[in-house]
């Protein structure tokens, strides 16, 4: 064999070992980069906080009501009425600075929520004008 041809073999088994390196023993954790910013948190006081049950099982009934520092309330009281019944409603001020109120129920009839800021189905077309029968 002559010289070239082995420098050129020396040569791509240094290459290949720089490509694929031997995985090393030992634990090598690298903990994550730090965040560019720390998150800021505010604390906000609970400025009423009410809470009542009464009864338990068929019979029980609850209600709560809290209101915190920066405008978020929120209220529900329920029942056992023919399976739960509850009630209630929460309001706060969106970032956008709209105050946002919803009121609902929720029984039988499904959840029923009511608010300004819901969005409305459009109105129908056209009015049935005809019964259809089986």
């Amino acid at each position: 064999m002559n010289t070239t041809s082995l420098l050129c073999l020396v040569i791509l088994a240094v290459a290949l070992g720089e490509a694929f390196p031997l995985a090393q023993e030992g634990y090598d954790y690298a903990p994550p980069p730090p965040a560019p910013y720390a998150p800021a948190y505010e604390h906000i006081p609970i400025l009423q906080d009410d809470r009542s049950s009464k009864g338990s099982g068929y019979d029980a009934e609850y209600s709560f009501t809290y209101k915190t520092g920066n405008g978020i309330t929120r209220s529900e009281s329920g029942a056992q009425q023919d399976g739960q019944v509850s009630s209630g409603g929460w309001s706060y001020t969106a970032p956008e600075g709209t105050p946002i109120a919803l009121e609902f129920v929720a029984d039988h009839g499904g959840y029923q929520p009511q608010g300004a800021h819901l969005p409305v189905a459009p109105p129908l077309e056209y009015e049935r004008t005809q019964e259809f029968s089986h």
